[in-house]
């Protein structure tokens, strides 16, 4: 495997990103791309005081969050700390799919994280979401070190929750150790962090509270009829545009209630072993991607976790993945479009912006029902060889 190629472009896309994000090329709405940022460095400004966001409703964050800020803020001040941390997280990701590539002779994997920012925007050194990207892609390329992996899933878990889906991946034979190692990790950093700030977990309330985000799959029906004959308000609420409209507490009942059944299922089929001979980075992406389109918010960033997954699975490309990752970068290349050019438009109803939104929906939907029937393949191969074995 050729490593220069790989390392120039790398090279070559984070400097389009930061110079992008930082306003020294052209971008449309370049002050979006590290807008967060600055959200970031409000909050460890008044950490650094000892003032903690306890009753900030756009606090989403396990406490883990609130080092990284801080770190990014004292390092350097008016986003250049944390988009240097941001940059280095990003950089160990693609050393770590490099270093896992040479030893595979396989360089699809860093290739894929290489077009990150191409296809989901110059947003990917802008959001938080790097770190936790970096948690779960070092677990998965662990995933059979019982230690390693489950530290790596706890440090994930304490900085964002959703890595708590990649024990779906836990390897057969390995899930008592991993178990154990995942949650010494996280009372212990809990733990600590809960001594330095007494109401760290606050958060959790708040994620209670949240309505449909308008770019979320739950709220697309009023997204279309936004764009057709109606009027749906929406309003700026816990950090992020949400639909203000009648029947969104039943919608995201709804869609919740969905994701715990598939999730579910997915855990179901785990624990009876029918997915013990899956792979296990087929199984965190397909977890991930039920999570995000039963979510009640779907950000373009979140498409950062969808891209490290994505790579880790390069590695043993399961059925149709070359499918998969087509609809990923489509939809993923339309929310670069939405967010930020045409975001205005999609809050207002635009036909344009809101038609390019329903595809971006549907090409993620699209790509998720892929990987479930090639899931739920393995598992039927799994259960009829289990019914041989019995009658044989």
């Amino acid at each position: 495997m050729r490593v220069m190629p790989l390392a120039l472009g790398w090279v070559a896309t984070r400097a389009w990103v930061l110079l992008s994000g930082f306003g020294l090329i052209f971008y449309p709405e370049s002050e979006f791309l590290f807008s967060d940022v600055r959200l970031y460095d409000w909050w460890a400004g008044n950490i650094a005081d000892s003032f903690f966001p306890i009753n900030d409703p756009m606090w989403q964050y396990p406490p883990l969050a609130a080092v990284v800020f801080l770190a990014g803020y004292l390092l350097a001040g008016n986003t250049v700390g944390f988009v240097f941390l941001a940059t280095v997280a990003d950089l160990a990701i693609f050393l770590l799919l490099v270093r896992a590539g040479r030893e595979q002779e396989n360089s699809t994997p860093a290739f894929i994280w290489i077009l990150a920012p191409l296809i989901m925007g110059p947003i990917i050194l802008g959001r938080f979401d790097v770190f936790v990207t970096l948690a779960a892609v070092a677990a998965l390329l662990y995933v059979g070190q019982a230690r390693k992996f489950g530290i790596a899933i706890a440090i994930g878990a304490l900085l964002k929750v959703w890595p708590v889906l990649l024990l779906l991946a836990t390897p057969k034979g390995l899930a008592l150790k991993v178990i154990i190692w995942f949650a010494g990790t996280f009372a212990a950093g809990s733990l600590l962090l809960s001594l330095w700030w007494s109401e760290s977990f606050s958060f959790i309330g708040g994620q209670r509270s949240r309505g449909l985000q308008i770019e979320s799959v739950g709220a697309l029906p009023y997204q279309l009829w936004n764009a057709g004959p109606g009027n749906v308000s929406s309003a700026f609420q816990f950090g992020a545009i949400e639909v203000v409209a009648s029947g969104t507490a039943i919608v995201s009942l709804v869609i919740t209630l969905v994701g715990v059944a598939l999730l579910g299922t997915l855990f179901f089929w785990r624990v009876t072993g029918r997915l013990n001979s899956a792979n296990p980075a087929d199984i965190a992406l397909l977890a991930v991607l039920i999570s995000i389109v039963t979510s009640r918010v779907l950000s373009p960033q979140y498409m950062v976790w969808v891209f490290g997954l994505l790579a880790v699975c390069a590695f043993v490309p399961q059925q149709n993945f070359r499918k998969i990752t087509v609809l990923i970068l489509i939809s993923a290349g339309i929310g670069q479009i939405i967010y930020p050019w045409w975001y205005i438009s999609l809050q207002q109803g635009g036909a344009v912006a809101v038609t390019a939104h329903v595809v971006r929906i549907l090409t993620l939907l699209w790509a998720t029902a892929i990987a479930w029937q090639n899931m739920k393949e393995v598992s039927r191969q799994n259960l009829d060889q289990k019914a041989s074995h019995l009658t044989s």
